[in-house]
């Protein structure tokens, strides 16, 4: 399945369950078995392949869902990828917007890791980064490091970093009514973290249908 297959049937299934986004997280499942059989027959690694689809796939998903929101609330907002803006050749509008991403280690500057990056396009100010992952397991510490270099900085300090994931492993629902680290590091440096899954809310981690509410308020003051 190709992501035009992969987009359609989101579509679809997103008529049957226009206020809860949990399919998400059941249509991966759904594909998973299926995706990895046809690649063990093409001769290739059925967990390697299933790991590099699904992760791009969601990412491209993730994309489509926000970008479709943002744009409908307001038409100054757009979003980029820290891909897109560590081009050599850039658009003043996105070499705008890198340098007021771009993370300094003295004469030294980088993109942080950013899977979408949701900026205001009269001023080119960085408002979100969103972080997608189907496993939380090494993004959550990386996202965090990154909000801490961004606090240090002006021009950053006030860019929101939130995490986007299936959470496949799990690691942020309480086992026995242990917490683990991941969630605490989470619940405690980023603002915010929204599941394809039922979990335990707070008011950092959510399930992802609240997204588009914090989405709202963040972006309304645009």
């Amino acid at each position: 399945m190709d992501f035009k297959g992969l987009k359609n049937l989101y579509l679809e299934k997103k008529k049957r369950n226009p206020n809860d986004f949990n399919f998400v997280s059941e249509m991966f499942s759904e594909i998973k078995e299926k995706y990895k059989n046809e690649a063990a027959a093409k001769g290739k690694d059925p967990n390697q392949a299933w790991n590099s689809w699904s992760g791009h796939n969601l990412q491209k998903l993730i994309t489509f869902i926000v970008e479709d929101f943002v744009l409908s609330l307001n038409e100054n907002i757009s979003i980029t990828s820290d891909n897109d803006i560590s081009r050599k050749k850039l658009s003043k509008e996105l070499d705008r917007v890198r340098r007021n991403v771009q993370v300094f280690y003295n004469k030294y500057s980088v993109v942080p890791d950013a899977d979408i990056i949701v900026y205001d396009k009269n001023n080119c100010s960085v408002r979100m980064i969103i972080s997608c992952k189907a496993s939380l397991r090494e993004r959550v510490a990386q996202a965090a490091y990154w909000k801490l270099k961004l606090k240090t900085s002006q021009i950053t300090k006030n860019i929101k970093i939130v995490l986007v994931s299936t959470d496949n492993d799990k690691i942020f629902t309480y086992k026995n009514k242990d917490i683990t680290k991941s969630r605490i590091i989470a619940e405690y440096e980023l603002d915010g973290s929204y599941i394809f899954r039922n979990i335990e809310e707070s008011k950092k981690v959510k399930n992802f249908n609240q997204i588009f509410q914090d989405l709202r308020s963040l972006l309304s003051k645009i």
